[in-house]
């Protein structure tokens, strides 16, 4: 039933959106500037990997736009939100009105992250591999944490590219600094990616990990022998509305950028040889406590911008950093239509979820190796 309210709802809200224009004269994509790490400004763009993805598996979405944002997500300043309504977003020359969009903003009490109950951990610490084989490292949220088991991910992707595998994820985290977290490595205590990041580097203290299986796993580690990094990242920074940018400062720690671009830049500092996977935050249902369906990734916003842009923005980092990069959000099979099979709470991964997503994965890293071998 819940499926059925789900696609009734994000239908009805792309036929509102729809009235009134021909189906060819559809929203464009977004186009906006990002600094890239080398000063200059370009348009920033969809990898090639998301472009050939979104032309096979996109759907009619509802709108997304905030005032005075761009889409793409890549500046999400001045943004005016207004009981509900987000008009006034101009791209294009089209002026863009959240309500009849299908918009809908998520309160405070609605931005939670489900809990994950009855997962049993099995997952076993590598010993030091075998020459030839790949060792994967993994530094995500509870996509990753929350499934310790053959089912998982992590699991998963060790046994389909025959790599030892490293599961570095905490679930909560987020990839960008709170606002009450200091950015100095001497006072640093967050858990977010770029603390993991900077324990992996040396600059802070491993001690941030300690209570969970991350510690355990990162003291058995030797980084200097990993072929791949995969960051997971996206979900909680969207649920904890974290800025998507600071258009004067594409490095700032407290944005969702900054962070990604901060730790792809420390990993290739000191582990030039290992490959670096980005995936974005993977598509989702929102349900308040009461049950009712609220919106999905594309149409429910958090105050600063929508699940979708957190993705599109993590795509444009990935091109811009020349990073491998996985589309969790519209790569895996994942959408309004399959909701109910590949997501087991609205937010996290059923086994068939992650089963599709460590398929998607270890075909990427495959590839890059027959590209590397070759």
């Amino acid at each position: 039933m819940k499926k059925v309210y789900a696609v009734l709802l994000t239908v009805l809200a792309v036929v509102l959106a729809g009235c009134g224009q021909k189906a060819e004269d559809s929203v464009p994509e977004p186009q906006g500037t990002e600094a890239s790490g080398d000063g200059m400004v370009r348009n920033p763009q969809a990898t090639p990997e998301m472009e050939q993805e979104n032309e096979t598996n996109r759907k009619p979405v509802a709108g997304t736009g905030t005032e005075g944002e761009n889409l793409n997500g890549e500046n999400a300043n001045g943004g005016n939100i207004n009981g509900g309504n987000a008009g006034g977003g101009n791209m294009e020359g089209g002026n863009l009105d959240g309500a009849a969009q299908g918009q809908v903003f998520l309160s405070p009490d609605d931005l939670y992250e489900p809990e994950i109950s009855g997962q049993e951990m099995t997952d076993v610490i590598p010993e030091r591999h075998a020459v030839n084989k790949l060792q994967i490292v993994f530094l995500g949220d509870s996509i990753l944490d929350g499934y310790r088991n053959e089912t998982g991910i992590v699991s998963l992707t060790g046994m389909y590219c025959d790599a030892d595998v490293y599961n570095l994820a905490m679930g909560g985290t987020t990839a960008a600094l709170s606002t009450d977290e200091s950015a100095e490595y001497g006072k640093w205590t967050s858990r977010c990616l770029q603390g993991v990041v900077h324990a992996i580097c040396g600059d802070v203290d491993p001690g941030i990990m300690e209570g969970h299986k991350a510690k355990e796993v990162f003291d058995s580690c030797d980084f200097s022998e990993t072929d791949y990094f995969v960051l997971e990242y996206g979900m909680n920074d969207f649920l904890s509305s974290i800025p998507l940018n600071d258009e004067t400062d594409v490095y700032d720690p407290y944005t969702y950028v900054g962070a990604l671009r901060n730790a792809i830049q420390s990993l290739r500092e000191d582990y030039p040889d290992a490959q670096i996977v980005l995936c974005s935050p993977n598509y989702a249902h929102f349900w308040g406590s009461d049950g009712t369906y609220l919106g999905d990734g594309n149409m429910s916003s958090n105050g600063v911008a929508n699940l979708v842009e957190y993705h599109r923005v993590c795509g444009n980092v990935a091109d811009d950093m020349k990073t491998l990069f996985m589309n969790a959000y519209e790569g895996i099979g994942l959408d309004a239509y399959t909701a109910d099979e590949y997501l087991e709470d609205g937010v996290h991964l059923s086994e068939k979820g992650r089963e599709a997503y460590a398929r998607k994965l270890s075909q990427i890293i495959l590839e890059c190796e027959e590209t590397r071998n070759n």
